[in-house]
Formats: structure tokens, C-alpha cells, sequence
């Protein structure tokens, strides 16, 4: 079995177990839940998945084996720990590319798990600037949920707060794109920018 290298400085991590579809094929991630980030690669394999999880993971009270691991990554297949509905950890290219300005939230959620909340996206000044043009208020400009108002925004009648809006979504799906790690770009890749 090849081995499957952790994403960098996440190692170790107490986590779980999530899945998805991706153009009718099966990933699963590792993830850490208290942290709201995913943990490893995209693995279309339970057995490999497993033998990630047993070697890269923890739970809360250590390590465990391949077998127990095993059983957390079957429960993945039918339940998850951060989406409700299975349609919303099941994708296609066509949407996703249909869907590059105007992600749903939970697609947002999931690529900002996948890149660590990485904040110098949202601490650029020129994205701040923009942020005051579309209208968000200044104490939500630091929170990604002020994305969200962007998305609503590109749709606005005033041209110079829908430009806006549309660029600074496009700079986001970049941001997102370039941060993406390990094999996350190639299974994302209908987001790539255009």
C-alpha cells in the first residue's frame, strides 16, 4: 500500500472521519471538528483511509488501530458531523464551475476547512477596501461569513457594489484555488480559475 503523506502541520490531529462525492466517486478526509479543518488528503479508498487515520490521527484518548478506524470511516458513508443533508457533500464539476462566484455556504465551509481559515485573504487591504465598498460593516470584515454578503452582492443592481462584488469573489475562488492542499486541486479542479 503507498503511504499517503499528511497535509503539513496537520499531523496528529483528533478527529473524525467525513466523505463525500465528487463527480459520483467517494473521498474521505480526515477532520479535526474542533478546529472546523480538514486533516488529510482526499482518500477514495476505506482501507487506505484507515490506515491513514491509524498512523495521522488521534482521538480524543489517543491512538487507535487500523480496524477501529476502519469502522469510522463505513460510518462516514452514511452520516456526517458537519453537513445535515447528504446533498451537501455531494458535488459535480458543472455545478462547481457554474458555482466559482457564487459558492453555496457550505462548499465555502469545506474549502475554507480544506485551506485552514487561512486569514490573509481577508487581511489584505485591498480586499478590506473592497469589503466597505459592497456595504459589510467594518467589525464583520475579519469573519468569512461576511462572504456571503459578497455572493449576495454580485447580484446587486448598483453596478459599482456588483463589480466589486464580482471581483473580489473571483480574487477569493484564486486565494482558495492556490491554498487548496495536497491532492484537493485535482479533485476540485472544476474550481480552478478561468
Amino acid at each position: 500500500m503507498n503511504d499517503i503523506k499528511p497535509i503539513a502541520d496537520r499531523e496528529g490531529h483528533v478527529g473524525g472521519i467525513e466523505s463525500m462525492m465528487v463527480d459520483g466517486r467517494r473521498w474521505f478526509f480526515g477532520f479535526d471538528y474542533s478546529m472546523d479543518t480538514a486533516v488529510s488528503p482526499l482518500i477514495d479508498d476505506r482501507a487506505r483511509m484507515a490506515e491513514f487515520a491509524s498512523r495521522y490521527m488521534l482521538q480524543t484518548d489517543g491512538p487507535h488501530d487500523v480496524a477501529y478506524w476502519r469502522d469510522l470511516v463505513d460510518s462516514a458513508v452514511g452520516t456526517s458531523g458537519i453537513v445535515a443533508e447528504d446533498e451537501d457533500r455531494t458535488y459535480d464539476s458543472e455545478t462547481l464551475a457554474a458555482q466559482r462566484l457564487t459558492p453555496s455556504t457550505q462548499l465555502m465551509y469545506l474549502m475554507g476547512a480544506a485551506t485552514a481559515w487561512d486569514d490573509s485573504f481577508l487581511e489584505d487591504e485591498a480586499v478590506q477596501a473592497t469589503l466597505a465598498t459592497i456595504g459589510v460593516r467594518e467589525r464583520d470584515r475579519d469573519d468569512w461569513d461576511c462572504l456571503d454578503q459578497c455572493i449576495a452582492a454580485t447580484r446587486s443592481a448598483n453596478a459599482e457594489v456588483s463589480t466589486a462584488a464580482t471581483h473580489l469573489m473571483t480574487r477569493y475562488q484564486r486565494f482558495i484555488f492556490d491554498n487548496l492542499p495536497a491532492n484537493w486541486p485535482e479533485v476540485f479542479a472544476a474550481l480552478r480559475p478561468s
